[in-house]
């Protein structure tokens, strides 16, 4: 036996059995309270896309400062629920508020989804796109109808390009190269950093070069039909935007809930062993829970507390929280920690550091003036390749995907 069971069952052996049995009961009120009843033991920063706990040689412990690296990411996909503490770590993953867009992956995308003159739209090139509009500061989703947008105007790009080709007009690359060149100046960046920051998101120069090129092959159809696009901004039509997006509800005020994770995990043993060292491991945990003040007294509260770790505090929306969840951590306060809870690789407990409000920052009248700016600008395009189509021969692979 190792010296952290010889430690941990010389504490069980200290306890009366009444008082065993008397804490058994309490930890499994709070495992009730919080998820109904069942063991299974997820990970709340696996599940709410935080950074997860170190690994076993970067560590977190009572008598060390946590290495962990920064920069959430936002949530993957959700888990399955087990009717035990995946199901509470579903929920918060669900109430966290939205931090950023995910890049889209290009692994198996190369379906078609349209052909113009019998030249290939790909799957592939509509993430691409996407990722592309993303890395250039966008929040581009991956839902169908978004998709279908990015679509329209692949299609519109290949059209314009087709045309311009059939009478003899070409873009060259040259061209391309200096307005990255322009691009980089504007952004005051080297085009190294541009080129990381797409690498980022999962493109490279040429989907940018391929993006500049399609909007110059559209403008250069609509100077052939003579459209006029010196575009004056009614600002009535930018009064109603405003209104629109002030009273938008994710231009509201949200409420988070702060809550950071403490583990005391237990080496794998036989049977009996394995729920000696949960009980104590369990009595541990409320020696914790009695010293505990507050978050920031986590690490004073476990000192001289063997393989405690500590994570990172992470904030969920507290309106969507369950009611039984949001009900627990807010009773609980930021003076008493939650549980402990028994799980199969140890016992968990957690902290309510705080609730705040957060709002989106206001968009300038200036920004929205350049969106309504690029919606007439839009209208123009979309009338201009409309007559452009009739030209080419554009066939939809998925009907869903027809304007």
């Amino acid at each position: 036996m190792s010296s952290t069971a010889a430690n941990l069952t010389a504490l069980t052996r200290r306890r009366h059995a009444a008082t065993r049995t008397s804490r058994w009961l309490g930890m499994a009120a709070a495992l009730m309270l919080l998820t109904g009843c069942g063991g299974g033991q997820g990970d709340l920063y696996e599940y709410l896309g935080a950074d997860p706990l170190p690994s076993d040689k970067k560590a977190s412990t009572a008598n060390a400062p946590a290495q962990i690296t920064p920069g959430a990411q936002p949530v993957s996909a959700a888990p399955g629920g087990d009717g035990g503490l995946g199901d509470v770590d579903s929920a918060l993953a669900a109430a966290r508020p939205s931090g950023g867009i995910e890049r889209v992956s290009l692994k198996n995308a190369q379906g078609v989804a349209v052909t113009v003159d019998d030249l290939p739209i790909t799957n592939f090139d509509i993430s691409r796109r996407i990722n592309l509009e993303n890395a250039l500061g966008g929040r581009v989703g991956t839902d169908f109808e978004t998709r279908k947008r990015i679509l329209g105007t692949l299609v519109n790009e290949k059209v314009a390009k087709t045309k311009a080709k059939r009478l003899g007009y070409e873009i060259p690359d040259s061209e391309l190269d200096e307005r990255v060149d322009g691009m980089v100046k504007r952004m005051k960046i080297s085009r190294a950093d541009l080129r990381k920051q797409l690498a980022e998101k999962g493109v490279d120069e040429s989907a940018l070069k391929s993006q500049m090129e399609g909007s110059l092959y559209i403008r250069w159809v609509m100077s052939q039909q003579n459209v006029d696009t010196d575009i004056k901004v009614d600002q009535a039509k930018v009064d109603a935007k405003v209104r629109e997006i002030m009273n938008d509800p994710r231009m509201k005020p949200v409420t988070v809930v702060s809550v950071q994770q403490v583990d005391l995990p237990v080496e794998s043993s036989a049977g009996a062993m394995q729920q000696q060292l949960l009980y104590a491991r369990a009595v541990e945990a409320q020696q914790i829970m009695q010293r505990y003040k507050g978050c920031s007294s986590l690490r004073a509260a476990s000192k001289d507390i063997f393989n405690v770790k500590i994570g990172r505090a992470v904030e969920a929306d507290v309106d969507r929280l369950p009611p039984e969840l949001r009900k627990a951590l807010l009773e609980a306060g930021t003076r008493k920690l939650i549980g402990p809870i028994p799980g199969p690789t140890g016992v968990r407990l957690f902290a309510n550091c705080g609730t705040r409000k957060i709002s989106p920052p206001a968009p300038e009248r200036s920004q929205i003036e350049a969106a309504v700016r690029n919606e007439q600008f839009e209208n123009l395009v979309q009338q201009a390749m409309a007559e452009a189509r009739k030209e080419s021969f554009v066939d939809y692979k998925d009907p869903a995907f027809r304007p």
